[in-house]
């Protein structure tokens, strides 16, 4: 089958009024993320927001400083580096998720915040709405209704035959007891079995989940999307593959990795947008009049390399709905 991935379509973004920030000099931008450092060497998907942020003209120690603030996969670190973003003096926070979100607005109800990718933003008190925010946050939204269900769904369909799902998830997500819930409504809809959430708040309780999940001995596996599951990305595929179960992962990235199954929004495309809100901010329009963008075209990615080692095959039905089929 000949590959093929859908582009990301988002809503256009109109500038509006003049934001009180200098168009001119340098320009202190805060970053809070949930990984690590952009000059880790376990991260490689921050080097694609500083190209596009060079292409727009912002060049690192000329007219830009970055203020860096990661939790390293423990969320409980978020208030707390949030306001140290805020105290040391940035003009604008980038943030990576619904987490560092919520923290820095928490923080500050001024400083410009843009989102990278961000749950639900009216949910989560962020924005009035997604057209008009009204408030100090603006960016992309990787929330699409009935995203979650549909990849389960979609689990069930490659996998008639299997009755326990595991799910590995982060409780203490912002949007993780809607997704739980969509997950139940499916896998009553279904007739399979959704087994209790495998718990992992931070890097040292990982093993532990895993260990349960093993222990319960499912048919098939979900990985709901956390900061902790991309930094531990490989331990997670390891572990599907060792066990022998065909997992449903929460970024595209998984299965270019070795994971089975993808269904999401590719987000190399959002750390590419993001330094555009950034830009239309320093020149002046108010993030509160700059519409929330939300993808919407999505995809399913198929990884055949690690089907065959698990030795299973995916049904022509559902490959034929794939956006991308790794061979």
């Amino acid at each position: 089958m000949n590959l093929r991935r859908r582009l990301l379509a988002f809503l256009a973004v109109a500038p509006v009024a003049a934001w009180a920030q200098p168009a001119a000099g340098v320009h202190r931008i805060g970053l809070l993320g949930g990984g690590y450092s952009p000059k880790a060497k376990e991260q490689q998907i921050w080097p694609i927001f500083f190209a596009a942020m060079r292409e727009l003209g912002y060049e690192e120690g000329r007219n830009v400083v970055y203020e860096m603030r990661y939790a390293e996969g423990t969320p409980a670190r978020f208030p707390r580096l949030a306001r140290e973003l805020v105290e040391s003096g940035v003009q604008l926070i980038v943030v990576t998720g619904s987490a560092e979100a919520v923290a820095a607005s928490r923080a500050t109800a001024t400083i410009p915040i843009v989102a990278i990718h961000v749950g639900d933003p009216v949910e989560l008190g962020l924005a009035l709405s997604l057209g008009r925010p009204g408030r100090n946050l603006t960016g992309s939204t990787l929330r699409i209704p009935g995203f979650t269900a549909k990849a389960l769904a979609l689990l069930v369909e490659a996998f008639p035959n299997a009755r326990r799902i595991a799910v590995l998830g982060n409780p203490t997500q912002p949007n993780y007891a809607d997704d739980r819930q969509a997950l139940e409504r499916v896998a009553a809809e279904k007739g399979v079995t959704l087994l209790p959430t495998s718990r992992a708040t931070r890097p040292e309780e990982l093993e532990s989940a895993l260990e349960r999940i093993a222990k319960d001995k499912p048919h098939t596996m979900m990985v709901l999307n956390h900061a902790l599951f991309v930094l531990h990305r490989q331990r997670i595929i390891d572990f599907a593959a060792k066990a022998k179960v065909p997992t449903m992962h929460a970024y595209t990235e998984d299965v270019a990795a070795g994971g089975l199954m993808a269904f999401a929004v590719e987000t190399r495309p959002l750390y590419a947008r993001a330094p555009v809100f950034v830009d239309k901010i320093l020149k002046g329009t108010k993030p509160g009049d700059i519409p929330i963008e939300q993808p919407t075209r999505f995809g399913l990615w198929i990884n055949l390399k690690t089907a065959k080692a698990l030795g299973i095959t995916i049904p022509q039905s559902v490959l034929l709905r794939a956006d991308e089929v790794i061979q």
